[in-house]
């Protein structure tokens, strides 16, 4: 009821048509403000897709990312001030900055292509008119590639502004209407100016993209290259023990008073533990591609007394007592030369856990109630504090001053993958005892699938 009377009021003033006409021109309005934003809209488009555009890095896409808005802004143009203006410059310009040389000659001819197509135009004189535009981006192009933000901002409002300025003028002068600078294009200077401006808000949105990608792969390129220092780290850790038993073993093949029995005893554990050595070597080589673990039953009775062969050398060394005790006979189930890499791993540990010399007690006990073996490796050294015992086993966390924690990680994974798990039991200045428990062996678990 109030809409119809303010239209009587209207009647009442103006008469009849003229309001009529301010209705009209009303709507007019709206559907230019439509298409102004649908226009806006439209140019926004490339940034949904420009991650992925970035990351391809392909000239062909740039092009298609940055056609489809120019053929959809040029469809729906908007009339003011006795003409026709869209946003297609702005599509143009940045695709033609960000795709290259060939994006940018593409652009400019699908351009004029589907101008022809759209009709009513001089073709010789449009492209005259955009020759000058065209020759100035492919100049600017690798001007554009060595900018920072704010220049690329500036170089994209600059040729926005020529091309609005240049096309239509030298158009119109060409089509023998000079008067259409005054009558046209100066009243719709605003229009043109807002043109720039979003030119410089989609630059400034996809050089935010452009730099999530950057940092997002150079934060791929970091990952991978710490995870190849962990392995070159893991592996030169891993490699540094059976070595270190070998380098024992063969200084006390330098002893005179050495018996031959002793002598082929000490050559055979040398031999083995360079074979583990090469082993080791082929375990990391082998990560990219993981191989069939040789799964067998293992003796903890056998394993334990070969550990203790291989660890004695390296023990007298540093004038640590080695004490044994196996209480019962039991078997597990698992990679036999994996068991020992995480026993001797956790055993030298203990040894460099007393400087100045001290008792290192390797023993294991058989619970059948429960069908577990617990191993218990305990040293008389220094000892943790309960914030050292949470972070063990993590990446490039260790006691040592010039230990990398990686072989303590590559402990606590082994027993992991042997459905087992380590308990660490510390109090510093009186020891530490690693409790590993792990599965007693069934035939069930040797008949399990993909065993």
């Amino acid at each position: 009821m109030r809409k119809n009377l303010q239209f009587n009021e209207k009647e009442f003033i103006l008469g009849p048509e003229n309001a009529y006409l301010l209705q009209m021109k009303g709507l007019q309005g709206m559907h230019i403000e439509s298409n102004l934003i649908l226009n806006v809209f439209i140019i926004l488009l490339p940034i949904m897709f420009y991650r992925f555009v970035c990351k391809s890095k392909k000239t062909v896409l740039y092009f298609l990312l940055f056609l489809v808005p120019l053929i959809i802004t040029m469809s729906f143009p908007v009339k003011v001030f006795n003409t026709f203006l869209d946003l297609r410059g702005i599509p143009l310009v940045a695709g033609s900055l960000y795709g290259g040389l060939y994006s940018a000659l593409l652009l400019f001819a699908s351009m004029l292509i589907y101008r022809l197509i759209l009709g009513d135009i001089h073709v010789v004189h449009y492209t005259l008119a955009l020759l000058p535009t065209l020759v100035l981006v492919c100049l600017a192009i690798p001007v554009f590639n060595r900018a920072s933000l704010i220049k690329r901002m500036l170089l994209v409002f600059g040729l926005c502004s020529f091309l609005r300025i240049t096309v239509l003028n030298i158009y119109y002068v060409l089509d023998g209407n000079p008067a259409y600078f005054l009558d046209s294009f100066v009243p719709s200077l605003p229009i043109v100016l807002m043109q720039c401006v979003m030119s410089v808000i989609l630059v400034y949105i996809l050089e935010t993209v452009r730099r999530d990608v950057k940092i997002q792969e150079e934060m791929i390129e970091a990952e991978k290259l710490k995870v190849v220092s962990e392995i070159a780290a893991s592996v030169a850790h891993e490699v540094r023990n059976p070595l270190t038993t070998v380098r024992g073993f063969v200084q006390l093949l330098g002893e005179p008073s050495l018996t031959d029995q002793k002598r082929k005893e000490f050559s055979l554990i040398t031999l083995v533990e360079l074979d583990r050595a090469g082993s080791i070597i082929s375990d990391y080589l082998s990560l990219a591609k993981p191989q069939i673990q040789k799964l067998e039953p293992i003796s903890l009775n056998e394993e334990f007394l070969e550990t203790s062969h291989v660890l004695s050398s390296y023990a007298n060394l540093q004038n640590v007592k080695m004490v044994t005790e196996f209480h019962s006979s039991g078997t597990i189930y698992g990679d036999k030369s994996k068991l020992r890499q995480a026993v001797i791993n956790l055993c030298k540990n203990a040894v460099e856990a007393m400087p100045d010399g001290g008792t290192l007690t390797i023993k294991y006990f058989v619970d059948e109630s429960d069908n577990k073996a617990r191993i218990y490796i305990s040293d008389t050294g220094v000892g943790m504090t309960k914030e050292q015992v949470k972070r063990l086993g993590s990446p490039y966390y260790s006691t040592k001053l010039k230990g990398t924690g990686l072989g303590t990680m590559v402990t606590f994974n082994i027993i992991r993958e042997m459905n087992g798990h380590i308990s660490i039991e510390s109090k510093e200045g009186e020891g530490t005892t690693f409790i590993i428990t792990l599965p007693l062996y069934t035939k069930k678990e040797e008949a399990a699938p993909g065993k």
